[in-house]
Formats: structure tokens, C-alpha cells, sequence
């Protein structure tokens, strides 16, 4: 139900895109080691970065991930694959719990990815319910949209018109303005034109949801196209070019890759001493050249007054 909300799919893709292709590699001692399988491939078939994609979406989503590890004969994982979350469970004292649908030789060990927060379908549950119930009003009206044009009686005498009367005044009036630019209505009749007055809720209402979509996804709130009304135009470009980080990587999508290379690092997946790291050179910020600090000399010119 969650996906089928355009903002929340749209930020879930923003979150994929930027995660799911980066590179990881083992550390032992501050030294890059001879890689495992995992890291670049799988027998499994499924590429690494269709593993993480379904990671990250787990995390998004319900704040636990799932992988399936097969064992070298060190006892550490030379094989992974990503569990959906359809396919395990967690009993009452805290075990997670396979379906036999998983493959056996991929639940020597499962491995549990945390976020550190509640995923979207428990903190956000209630914008995204109230994002569906406006989608459907939304479509119920676009069935029996409202009258954008109102023939209003002034005179008491017609107010017992038939409906067939009624309808004949209204046909007749729409007639005269498909065919000409200007009308002629009786001295009793009043237009009332609310297509011009008429305000959009809709809009204002998915606007209002949109910020907190926003902020319940970990993107910024123009990503999402919110604020709109304010006179904003809606865009947002995200660049890492000279040294400007991206907010949709610092405030959003970095806390997926911290959560998933800090459990890849725990000694049971690389053993002591030794650590997972992700290719985040994309993201760096570096330092420019002219930073004022407090040890900088300041040049004063002298001035005469």
C-alpha cells in the first residue's frame, strides 16, 4: 500500500539509486585483504546490487533487513543474499525464523541488519493512510466533477420550474457558449462562474502531506515537489560538484550504508580486527582553499581619517 503512494515510492528510489551501487571492500588492521565472494558476486545469480536494493527498501520500509550467509571453512560468510522480508520472522524471544522457501546452504547464518529507527510503515503510517484516502477523494471527484458553472434563479415565480425545465435552461446555455464568445440569459437568471474562485483542496491538502512525507522518508521537502503554493517552483537538483555535498545523501540516504557496513563489520561476517567500508568518495566534501579559521593572518590596511 505504502509504494503505491507516489512520494513515498519516489523517495525510496532516491534512497536505492544512491546506495545500492556502492562499492564495498574488507579491511583487517587498516589494510584492504584479499576480498570474499560476497563483496562483488554471488553464486546465488543475483547480483550484489539487486541484494542491496531489496536491503535498503527493508530498512525504508520496516527498519529491519534480512541476509542470508553461506559459510567458508573459516566460519565466516562467502556468500550472501538478501532474505525479503515476506519470507522470515521474529519469534517472541528474539529469533529470526526462515521460511523453507530460502535456500538451506544461504541460512548457515542470518544476519540482521538494523536501522536504529522505526521504518516508514510504523512512524509514517498515518501521513501515508491519509495520502490514499486523499488519492481516492481525489478520483471520486475527477468521476462527478462539480459544476463549474451555476445558473442561479433571482426571481421567486421560477422556482417551481420542472426538472425538465430546468434542464432545457441549462442545455440551452450551455449551447450559446459553445457556439458564441458572449450569452444572453433571462432577467431572472444570475451566472455564478467558479472556475476562477473555486480553490483547489486537494492540492493544498497533498501539499500539507507532502512535508511530512518528507520528513518521515529522510528527503528534502522540494524533492517531493512540497511548497509548491508558496511560489516555489518545485525543483531540487542535488550535485556533489565543487565539494557541495548532497542534503538527500547527508540528511537521508547515508544512514541506510552506515546501518548496513556497521553490521557487515561485526566479527561474525569479517572476523576480528577487521571491518567493512563503503566506496564513499562520491559524497567527500572537500575542504576549500580559502577557509577562514582562527590561526588565518588578517592583513589591515591603515586608514586615514
Amino acid at each position: 500500500m505504502a509504494l503505491r503512494v507516489p512520494e513515498v515510492n519516489r523517495a525510496l528510489q532516491a534512497h536505492t539509486a544512491l546506495v545500492a551501487p556502492l562499492k564495498y571492500s574488507v579491511w583487517r588492521d587498516g589494510v584492504e585483504v584479499e576480498q570474499p565472494l560476497w563483496v562483488n558476486n554471488s553464486a546465488s545469480g543475483i547480483p550484489p546490487f539487486m541484494r542491496w536494493t531489496g536491503c535498503v527498501k527493508d530498512l525504508f520500509l520496516f527498519g529491519w533487513a534480512l541476509l542470508g550467509a553461506e559459510l567458508g571453512a573459516d566460519g565466516l560468510p562467502v556468500d550472501l543474499i538478501h532474505v525479503p522480508r515476506d519470507l522470515w520472522d521474529m519469534d517472541s524471544d528474539g529469533k529470526v525464523q526462515v521460511k523453507e522457501s530460502v535456500p538451506a546452504n544461504y541460512t548457515q547464518r542470518l544476519i540482521l541488519i538494523q536501522l536504529g529507527s522505526n521504518g516508514l510503515l510504523t512512524d509514517g503510517i498515518d501521513s501515508i493512510r491519509q495520502a490514499r484516502k486523499l488519492e481516492h477523494a481525489r478520483q471520486a471527484r475527477l468521476d462527478t466533477p462539480p459544476a463549474a458553472t451555476e445558473l442561479h434563479v433571482t426571481d421567486k415565480q421560477y422556482d417551481e420550474m420542472q426538472p425538465e425545465e430546468m434542464a432545457a435552461l441549462a442545455k440551452n446555455y450551455a449551447e450559446q457558449r459553445n457556439k458564441h464568445a458572449v450569452s444572453v440569459t433571462p432577467s431572472y437568471l444570475e451566472v455564478k462562474d467558479h472556475q476562477d474562485s473555486q480553490v483547489d483542496l486537494f492540492e493544498s491538502g497533498m501539499n500539507s502531506l507532502r512535508l511530512q512525507l518528507a520528513m518521515h522518508s529522510g528527503v528534502p521537502a522540494n524533492f517531493l515537489e512540497a511548497g509548491k503554493e508558496g511560489g516555489s517552483n518545485g525543483q531540487m537538483t542535488y550535485t556533489n560538484e565543487n565539494g557541495k555535498a548532497s542534503e538527500l545523501w547527508v540528511f537521508g540516504s547515508a544512514r541506510f550504508a552506515y546501518a548496513i557496513t556497521a553490521r557487515l563489520s561485526m566479527d561474525d561476517v569479517v572476523g576480528p580486527n577487521a571491518e567493512v567500508r563503503a566506496d564513499l568518495s562520491e559524497f567527500m566534501v572537500s575542504a576549500p582553499d580559502n577557509v577562514l579559521t582562527a590561526e588565518s593572518p588578517v592583513e589591515i590596511e591603515d586608514i586615514n581619517v
